[in-house]
């Protein structure tokens, strides 16, 4: 599910955009969500960094969407944000508040798939690179790419990361099956990351930062393979 806002007082632009997005939903088969907002400080009052992308109309009745964006960074400073102006040249104040893109009134549907496709296919980038992590404080959203190299130990795991560690309740068998291809189990309760594999010599691995783990011999071969297919992209 794509999560949508979009922040437009204007009730025929709001439901030409509304009715494009679901045409892009239909067309590519992707399921969507749209939730309108005619005013920015409502949407500001309501807004839980729960949206994957945000159209923001620039011209709003209480405050800009310049200005609402700038607020919104405050808070949320990953999800994507795509001004819909009637002025193309207002679209440079997006640099400010790291927009993705911008588009022009009236919306083309094919300006607009475009966009969509652009911004989909970062999102899912971006969705495969996390991990939720259920802990005794909450859930936790790890970046996968920050993690050094993973641990098992009386049925508990934890993510080693540079500057932390995180530990929950599990099992490395089911942690496992939500990695991608850059992670390697290198021993029965190791799992690294091939991005900060520093060295290998013998039965130890050298992590970056130093840690050592150790290298199952039975796993050797095929983990110098996997190391080799990563450092050669």
């Amino acid at each position: 599910m794509i999560n949508i806002i979009a922040v437009e007082d204007c009730p025929s632009d709001a439901q030409l955009l509304i009715s494009l997005l679901n045409r892009y939903a239909d067309e590519s088969g992707r399921e969507i969500a749209v939730k309108n907002y005619k005013s920015a400080l409502d949407f500001l009052s309501e807004y839980k960094s729960d949206a994957d992308i945000i159209f923001m109309d620039i011209e709003l009745p209480d405050i800009n969407g310049v200005m609402a964006s700038g607020k919104l960074r405050q808070t949320d400073g990953d999800v994507a944000l795509v001004f819909v102006t009637n002025l193309a040249h207002m679209a440079i104040s997006g640099y400010a508040v790291e927009a993705s893109d911008f588009i022009v009134k009236p919306v083309n549907y094919y300006r607009l798939s475009a966009l969509m496709n652009k911004l989909v296919k970062r999102l899912e980038m971006k969705r495969n690179d996390y991990v939720s992590i259920v802990t005794n404080h909450g859930v936790e959203r790890v970046s996968l790419s920050q993690v050094l190299y993973i641990e098992a130990e009386a049925h508990r795991i934890t993510y080693h990361l540079a500057e932390r560690t995180i530990t929950y309740s599990g099992t490395l068998t089911a942690c496992e099956r939500t990695l991608p291809q850059d992670f390697f189990r290198c021993f029965q309760s190791f799992i690294v990351n091939l991005r900060y594999v520093l060295s290998c010599a013998g039965s130890e691995i050298t992590m970056v930062g130093g840690d050592k783990i150790p290298l199952s011999r039975a796993k050797r071969k095929q983990f110098m393979e996997a190391l080799t297919r990563y450092v050669h992209g």
